[in-house]
């Protein structure tokens, strides 16, 4: 995931526990690593056969505490482990596993495991190695699927970022190699591209456009891959909610034009943003174990968006006021409506222990009709 923002912000790390605090332009990136287990593929056609009241729901992990806690707790209402556990490095190497008991509990659940692999830490040394050397990418690719064969991985998203314009084709001709390759070895090939609401770069505050936006083209990548998860999260306009639901209607109407409905995934966020009132400056991210401790610190005033469909509440420390816009049962509820609307494939859930207690349970609840991943042999 991403943000791009001119802030001073407090950060929690992924325990939830330590704070980082600093100043400047911030880009917020799911990153950390973690070897693996046995599933049959989907292919792109089985995708496409889903019912329209069907959809797949995929959720991102990152090793943690209260990860390792819902994902164990929530072990039927997830179609796809999504582990953040791999990279490419400046040299090309893969790098990463998944834990071992991990791939147990998804094996033992029929959770398929189709873990990411980003670009190092998102940084330019790895894209230069990779996407400036077309005729090694090869190699790189065979590295995935070797270790995809070797632990039975249902497939593998990319999840490139903080790449500028400059890389739009290289990235697309990339995806290709990947996605043919994975379809030939009989894996899912998925990609994550930030959000998008046009393709005109005056649509983009602060040259966000040319700078990590419109890299991705999304018709050449959608036609190249089974997948397309949208991380329709971190409005980079928003002053409230971490995706306002006017911004993810305009993501959804715009991604439709280029993108089959039933190959996009809609980014869903589990983690809150935290405002400083005086000064209109995001502070904090976090999951829900920080709002817990507000809720049980300080006074509180709660409320929610009828306009944005999202949860709030309010309150102040020491003599300053703060608002914190997070994501409750009835806003998910109304992401997922947003699915079934356009008939969407599903949603990609960022994170695994960043959610409310409600959350899991309406989606474990929420009129669901998953078309199952078998298939005739």
């Amino acid at each position: 995931m991403h943000v791009d923002k001119n802030i001073s912000v407090v950060v929690y790390t992924k325990d939830m526990k330590n704070i980082i605090s600093f100043s400047g332009v911030l880009i917020f990136s799911s990153i950390f690593f973690v070897p693996t287990y046995s599933v049959e593929a989907l292919t792109s056609s089985q995708i496409s056969q889903k019912t329209s009241a069907s959809y797949t729901r995929i959720f991102y992990y990152q090793e943690g505490k209260n990860s390792r806690a819902s994902f164990k707790a929530n072990v039927n209402s997830i179609d796809v482990f999504a582990p953040q556990t791999y990279s490419f490095n400046s040299s090309g190497n893969l790098v990463g596993s998944v834990k071992a008991d991990l791939l147990e509990i998804a094996k033992n659940n029929n959770i398929k495991v189709m873990p990411l692999v980003t670009n190092g830490s998102f940084g330019q040394a790895s894209l230069k190695t990779i996407l400036d050397n077309p005729k090694n990418q090869d190699i790189y690719i065979a590295l995935l699927v070797g270790e995809a064969k070797k632990y039975n991985y249902w497939g593998w998203q990319l999840d490139f970022e903080q790449m500028d314009l400059s890389y739009r084709d290289k990235f697309s001709a990339f995806v290709k190699k990947f996605g043919d390759t994975m379809k030939r070895e009989g894996l899912i090939s998925s990609v994550a591209v930030i959000a998008q609401v046009s393709e005109n770069p005056a649509d983009y505050p602060k040259n966000l456009w040319q700078r990590i936006i419109g890299v991705y083209d999304y018709k050449s990548l959608a036609n190249s891959t089974d997948i397309i998860s949208l991380m329709s999260y971190d409005d980079p306009e928003s002053k409230g909610p971490v995706a306002r639901y006017s911004w993810m209607e305009r993501v959804i109407k715009h991604s439709l034009t280029l993108v089959p409905a039933e190959k996009l995934s809609l980014g869903i966020p589990l983690y809150y943003w935290k405002w400083a009132d005086a000064t209109g400056k995001l502070v904090g991210i976090g999951g829900y174990s920080g709002i817990k401790t507000i809720l049980n610190t300080y006074k509180v005033t709660k409320g929610y968006s009828i306009e944005e469909q999202a949860p709030y509440i309010k309150y102040t420390s020491a003599k300053k006021k703060y608002t914190i816009w997070y994501e409750d049962g009835r806003s998910i509820a109304k992401k997922i409506d947003l699915i079934s609307l356009n008939k969407l494939h599903g949603f990609s859930a960022w994170a695994l222990g960043l959610e409310s207690p409600d959350v899991q349970k309406m989606i474990a609840s929420k009129g669901y009709n998953f078309q199952d991943f078998s298939y005739n042999k």
